[in-house]
């Protein structure tokens, strides 16, 4: 009897373990929230954005994360756009933390339009808010930009030599001759860059991004989608753009986490 209470009692006292065991691993869900935060340098404007953090086992688990940055304010663009929103849905299942914000002055965010030149400030700032949150690991951070998006993360990235790679969507070179002198700052980018542009793309010109990195010695992947225009309006190449960089920022985000 004596026996018998005793393995009882283990099984009821290894059940209880198991139970705690089991609530510790319990993972938490994806989650998105919206978010505000302010822009670096004088003046900064208070930012709306939304965070996306992915599956983790707890609360205080860290993962790599990625700002993603819209196409220009002032020909509609916002962080609601699909190129953007097929990112963010192509990353979060990945692991990596997610944030997408409106430039100033776009949707609720404070400010102006700064012309490309205050966006930096904004995506730095951005930056800045994933490196401060205890979910995400800050060193471990990328860059994700369309169209005007994807200049204004380039110029952030010079400017955040912490930030480990940096994806541009429809990078907007123009199709006449890229004059070099405009891009000066990609050459303080050491990091690993990905470009896509379409081979129907009406700003953005594959061979112009070959150019540049051509002549500032980048560590570039041109890759061009067949038959794609700027918008990526046809819903499978949209889909490519967003599985090929999502890939590509989780490729160089994890490890050594």
């Amino acid at each position: 009897m004596r026996q018998t209470l005793l393995m009882l009692i283990g099984l009821s006292l290894g059940a209880c373990a198991f139970a705690q065991e089991a609530e510790v691993v319990t993972p938490y869900e994806p989650t998105r929230e919206s978010v505000v935060f302010n822009a670096r340098g004088a003046n900064a404007p208070l930012l709306q954005g939304e965070l996306s953090l992915p599956r983790r086992p707890d609360a205080y688990f860290t993962v790599p994360g990625a700002v993603i940055c819209h196409p220009d304010p002032t020909t509609g663009g916002t962080m609601d756009n699909p190129v953007v929103l097929e990112i963010r849905d192509r990353l979060v299942p990945l692991g990596v933390a997610v944030l997408r914000f409106n430039f100033r002055g776009t949707g609720a965010s404070e400010g102006r339009h700064g012309n490309g030149v205050g966006e930096v400030d904004d995506v730095l700032g951005a930056l800045a808010f994933l490196r401060e949150h205890p979910t995400v690991d800050p060193d471990h951070l990328g860059l994700a930009g369309y169209s005007f998006g994807s200049r204004v993360a380039t110029m952030a990235a010079a400017r955040a030599p912490d930030v480990r790679a940096v994806a541009s969507v429809g990078y907007p070179t123009g199709l006449g001759e890229v004059v070099i002198t405009d891009w000066q700052f990609l050459g303080a980018i050491e990091r690993p860059m990905l470009f896509l542009s379409g081979t129907e793309d009406q700003y953005s010109s594959a061979s112009n991004i070959r150019a540049l990195r051509r002549e500032f010695e980048l560590e570039a992947w041109v890759v061009p989608i067949e038959g794609a225009d700027h918008f990526f309006s046809d819903r499978g190449k949209l889909s490519l753009v967003g599985v090929q960089v999502a890939q590509f920022l989780a490729m160089h985000l994890f490890g050594r986490l």
